[in-house]
C-alpha cells in the first residue's frame, strides 16, 4: 500500500494530545485507527467543512486555479459562504451522534471567513475533540487571540516551497508574510505556554519543487510541531476516460467509512477530495447527515471503492500517475 503522506516529526504528537486532550481524544483516535472495510460506524467520526467558497491565492496545483486547470467538471470561486445556523445544526447532530472532528480548512481559504474562529469554538463547546484548520497562512495575524481562545487543536499552514522564488511560481506572493506569521505563532505558543495549537507544515511534492524538499524538512522540522510532505494530487485527469487500474494505488481510500464533507452550497460529499464534487450524496438543506451517511447514494461509492470501478474514486487514488 502507498502512502499519500511522509511525515516528518522529532515529537510524539499522539502523546501530546493524548496528554493534553485527555482519554476522551485517545478513545477517538483508537476509534479512528480501527475503521475497515467491514465495519460502517453509525456516523461519521470525523467531517470536513467548506466555510467560504474563496482563496487569496491560485496555487498551480488547485483546481482553483483555472488556468492551470481549465476543465474542472465544478464551479470554484463562487464567494459563497457556508451558512453559520446550517453549520450548528450540523454539529448539534454529529455530536449527539458520534463525530469527534471537523475540519474547517477543506478546499479553500478559511481565514476569508470572518465566523471561522466562532465555529471552532461553537463546535468544541458542544463536544468535539479534535478540529483542524488547513490555511495558507497568510491571514494569521490578524488572529493570534482566536487561534487560541478557538481551542483550536491543529492548525495547518501549507507552504510547498523553501524558497520564496519556488514559492512565487507554485503560490504567489507572500513567502515571507507566511514564515513572519509563523514564527510569530511559534513564539506565541511559548509565551502562552500552551502546547495547543499543533503546528503542521506541508509540501506537496512536486517536479517544480522537489529539489527543495530536503531543505525545507531539515528547516521546519525542528520548528514546528511536524512537516509533511504530500504526494501531488493531479486533478486534471479526464474522470471520462477510462481509469488505468492495472496501475498501482497510492493509497488504499477509507474515507467513505469514515468521515464526510460539506460544500459552502450544502452539498455532502462522501470525503475531502475535490473529485468528491462530481459524486454529492445528498444536501444539508434537505436531508440529514445521518440520513447521507445510510443512504443508497454512499452504499454505492462504497461498493464503487470496494470494486475499484467508480472513475472518480479509482483515479483518485492514483492520482500524479
Amino acid at each position: 500500500m502507498y502512502s499519500n503522506i511522509i511525515r516528518h516529526s522529532g515529537k510524539d504528537i499522539e502523546k501530546i494530545l493524548t496528554d493534553t486532550l485527555g482519554k476522551e481524544y485517545l478513545n477517538y483516535r483508537k476509534l479512528w485507527n480501527s475503521i475497515n472495510y467491514n465495519n460502517v460506524l453509525p456516523f461519521p467520526i470525523h467531517i470536513d467543512f467548506e466555510v467560504i467558497d474563496k482563496c487569496n491565492q491560485r496555487c498551480i496545483m488547485c483546481p482553483r486555479n483555472a488556468k492551470k486547470h481549465p476543465d474542472t467538471s465544478y464551479s470554484l470561486n463562487t464567494g459563497k459562504v457556508l451558512d453559520y445556523e446550517r453549520f450548528k445544526d450540523v454539529i448539534d447532530e454529529g455530536v449527539n451522534k458520534g463525530m469527534l472532528s471537523i475540519n474547517l480548512g477543506a478546499f479553500a481559504e478559511p481565514l476569508l471567513s470572518n465566523k471561522v474562529f466562532e465555529m471552532i469554538k461553537y463546535a468544541h463547546d458542544k463536544g468535539v475533540i479534535d478540529s483542524r484548520l488547513i490555511t495558507n497562512g497568510l491571514f494569521l495575524d490578524r488572529y493570534v487571540d482566536d487561534v487560541f481562545n478557538s481551542g483550536l487543536v491543529n492548525l495547518f499552514v501549507s507552504i510547498d516551497a523553501f524558497s520564496e522564488e519556488k514559492y512565487l511560481k507554485i503560490r504567489g506572493k507572500g513567502f515571507k508574510k507566511v514564515k513572519n506569521n509563523l514564527f510569530d505563532m511559534i513564539e506565541e505558543k511559548k509565551i502562552r505556554d500552551s502546547l495547543l495549537p499543533i503546528i503542521r507544515v506541508s509540501f506537496v511534492d512536486m517536479d517544480i519543487n522537489k529539489e527543495e524538499k530536503d531543505g525545507f524538512i531539515e528547516f521546519w522540522t525542528d520548528k514546528v510541531d511536524y512537516v509533511d510532505i504530500q504526494v501531488y494530487d493531479n486533478f486534471n485527469l479526464d474522470i471520462a476516460k477510462p481509469c488505468k487500474t492495472n496501475k498501482a494505488k497510492k493509497w488504499e481510500c477509507k474515507s467513505p467509512w469514515a468521515r464526510l464533507a460539506i460544500l459552502t452550497n450544502g452539498d455532502i460529499l462522501p470525503c475531502c477530495s475535490f473529485f468528491g464534487r462530481n459524486i454529492p450524496i445528498g444536501n444539508i438543506t434537505d436531508t440529514t447527515i445521518e440520513d447521507a451517511w445510510n443512504s443508497k447514494a454512499l452504499q454505492l461509492v462504497r461498493e464503487g471503492v470496494l470494486k475499484d470501478n467508480l472513475p472518480n474514486c479509482s483515479i483518485c487514488q492514483r492520482i500524479g500517475w
